[in-house]
């Protein structure tokens, strides 16, 4: 379990830790989510400044930044980073949209690289202040937090990726918070901190990709709050393959997946048998793998594949079955089961199938 042993005293939630990201090889950023928590809207225009570095070997430059709303102003380091060299994104949002949780997102475009790296801008917005333990409201003894399950987003093999988790002493005295029994490619930054009373502090939560994992995965940590254990708090991302460093031609040579989207078996009543088939057929020109076939095993059960993975060669195709569930089901009610496919095909990194269960 990796451990911080340094005792960090935060008083307010305008505190940014750092939680740096590479971002394909070339721009490193300090974080990725820019979080200002519950905020007024007499607060006004909310303004941050995310600092971007070019660890390549070569100059980049950064040729566009888009907002997904009007609310939010952009500016940036227009002029290219030479190898170490540093730069800056800041942006401001308007904050005059009236009471509202909001989540902007920045879509940063460097030269040569057709994905965006996107960036987060979060908060809250209340008419007026209200008390912590309403803006927070899953306690663990006088530790406050929004919930209980957080959520850090895709992840790519190869990437890690962090959030940040205000925390809030709702009680009338200092609390000491630690986190313990971390799951693996899970850390915490800092580990340990003090919270004074009546305040909020915040932590930085990070997941590692590893390859043993694919698809929606949890990971835990336990809050000890003054020597005290409570439960578990979890965080979850979705892991995908990563194809940035493909070139076009192993991109013409790759696995190419072909498939029918949705299923629709005949009605049946609760607990009478139903099953779904489809068929993927690899188009490509190299073997199509499924990392992962992700479900909610409450709806479906997998009959086919017998094993998890699977392997598709060039040219061929293959069945997947599945028995569904109905006596977990409700009569006269249309139910609709998610099967995602995580795979090694470019196009199609993620296959999203529909099974429409009808029960009579």
């Amino acid at each position: 379990m990796s451990r911080v042993c340094t005792a960090l005293i935060l008083s307010t939630v305008w505190t940014t830790l750092s939680a740096q990201t590479t971002f394909s090889g070339v721009l490193r950023i300090d974080r990725t989510v820019q979080d200002w928590g519950d905020v007024t809207v007499k607060d006004g225009p909310l303004s941050c400044s995310f600092e971007v570095e070019n660890v390549s070997d070569k100059d980049i430059c950064i040729s566009s930044v888009v907002s997904s709303c009007g609310c939010t102003g952009v500016k940036w380091t227009r002029e290219p980073l030479h190898p170490g060299e540093k730069g800056s994104i800041v942006a401001t949002y308007s904050n005059d949209e009236g009471p509202m949780q909001f989540d902007k997102t920045l879509a940063v475009y460097v030269e040569g690289i057709r994905k965006p790296l996107v960036l987060h801008l979060r908060g809250i917005v209340h008419k007026k202040k209200l008390p912590l333990s309403e803006t927070y409201p899953v306690h663990f003894g006088n530790l406050g937090l929004r919930k209980a399950e957080i959520k850090i987003g895709n992840l790519s093999q190869g990437e890690e990726k962090s959030t940040q988790v205000t925390l809030a002493n709702i009680g009338k005295k200092d609390i000491a918070v630690s986190f313990r029994e971390l799951s693996e490619f899970l850390t915490v930054s800092p580990v340990e901190l003090t919270i004074p009373a009546g305040s909020t502090a915040q932590i930085v939560a990070t997941v590692r990709a590893d390859r043993s994992l694919w698809g929606k995965n949890f990971y835990y940590a336990a809050p000890v709050v003054d020597g005290q254990s409570y439960g578990a708090l979890s965080f979850y991302a979705v892991t995908k393959e990563n194809f940035d460093s493909m070139s076009e031609t192993q991109k013409k040579n790759a696995p190419l997946a072909e498939y029918e989207g949705s299923a629709a078996p005949a009605p049946v009543g609760p607990g009478e048998k139903m099953e779904a088939a489809f068929t993927i057929s690899n188009r490509g020109r190299a073997a199509l793998r499924l990392y992962r076939i992700d479900f909610d095993p409450s709806q479906v059960e997998l009959l086919q594949p017998s094993a998890n993975e699977a392997t598709i060669p060039a040219g061929a195709s293959a069945n997947l079955k599945f028995r569904v569930k109905t006596e977990a089901m409700n009569s006269d009610s249309e139910n609709l089961c998610v099967v995602s496919l995580y795979t090694n095909d470019p196009q199609h990194s993620i296959i999203n199938l529909y099974i429409d269960a009808i029960i009579l």
